[in-house]
């Protein structure tokens, strides 16, 4: 039966930061200075308007002109409107090639468009102008997991943790890779470090019990899939996780209690339906137990996946 990894975005390790407008824009007008750069409770809209505003304004500094670009940037990537994000951040490199920024953020904006090795291409520029960021060597990391090259992916988690050892998310990232790679122990001290660094992370939790669960150790998943659950009761996953691994300790109650809640908070949620009907048929419920699983397959389910 199919366990539920964390839903994650990979392409965002962190959003990396506008560039800084400065002087002739801040005197200029205030106000529209600080809309461009986000700051205050600025929506996207309201940040494009405020950029575009200066960029037409005729800022007679170069820098200035780049960092409205860049800022736009962000704000159509918070309204995924990566296409125009991408239009902005070709801009402001065009403008200023020293602004490690813009590199960052476009590598984002093309992950965000699965365009891998344009990403990469654009972190490995952001990290020769800026080789002490480790934002940049996570966001790497995670465009080398969708392109399958996970022993380069753990290189660049090592340099990020290096450079900050006090990482959570590179961790959590790290541990992801070692668990992609069936090693599981590794992936589990990974996952230690990122809860003891960031204890709200429901999804460390649930990962690193997935962890236990693919070592058999049932209990010690359970305990952490109860430490997710408590953290964001409205996440379906641990729940189906949870039963999953109720079910391999015989507790099939308990188990399809748990598959319930999960298909409660998500009714389309294929695992939970497929886990359900297979352990209803163990169970004897061999009708119901079919209506779960043909729903499943309804909803494009494949046996054996690890993740949607």
């Amino acid at each position: 039966m199919p366990s539920h990894v964390g839903k994650t975005i990979v392409y965002a390790a962190i959003i990396l930061s506008g560039s800084i407008l400065s002087g002739q824009a801040l005197a200029q007008n205030p106000q529209t200075f600080l809309r461009c750069v986000g700051d205050g409770n600025v929506s996207p809209k309201q940040r494009i308007v405020a950029c575009t505003s200066l960029i037409d304004g005729g800022l007679s500094s170069t820098m200035n002109i780049a960092a409205a670009f860049d800022n736009r940037g962000l704000a159509y990537a918070d309204e995924d409107r990566y296409k125009n994000a991408i239009a902005d951040y070709n801009q402001a490199i065009s403008l200023n090639p020293a602004d490690a920024t813009a590199f960052g953020n476009r590598g984002l904006a093309f992950a965000a468009e699965l365009q891998y090795s344009r990403a990469i291409a654009d972190y490995d520029e952001a990290i020769k102008l800026i080789p002490d960021n480790p934002a940049a060597f996570d966001d790497r990391g995670a465009a080398y997991v969708r392109e399958g090259r996970r022993d380069l992916a753990v290189t660049d988690y090592d340099q990020a943790i290096k450079l900050d050892p006090e990482r959570s998310k590179a961790f959590y990232d790290r541990g992801n890779v070692f668990a992609a790679m069936s090693q599981y122990e590794r992936a589990i001290a990974d996952y230690i470090e990122a809860v003891k660094l960031d204890p709200q992370n429901f999804e460390a939790f649930n990962n690193r019990g997935l962890a236990y669960a693919a070592m058999g150790r049932y209990r010690r998943a359970i305990a952490d899939y109860d430490e997710a659950i408590a953290l964001n009761p409205r996440a379906a996953f641990p729940f189906n996780n949870r039963g999953l691994a109720l079910a391999n300790e015989g507790h099939v109650k308990q188990a399809l209690a748990n598959y319930d809640e999960a298909i409660k908070l998500d009714p389309n949620y294929a695992f939970a339906l497929y886990n359900r009907g297979l352990t209803k048929m163990m169970a004897g419920e061999k009708k119901s137990a079919a209506v779960d699983i043909a729903k499943a397959r309804r909803l494009n389910f494949a046996a054996g996946s690890l993740a949607e």
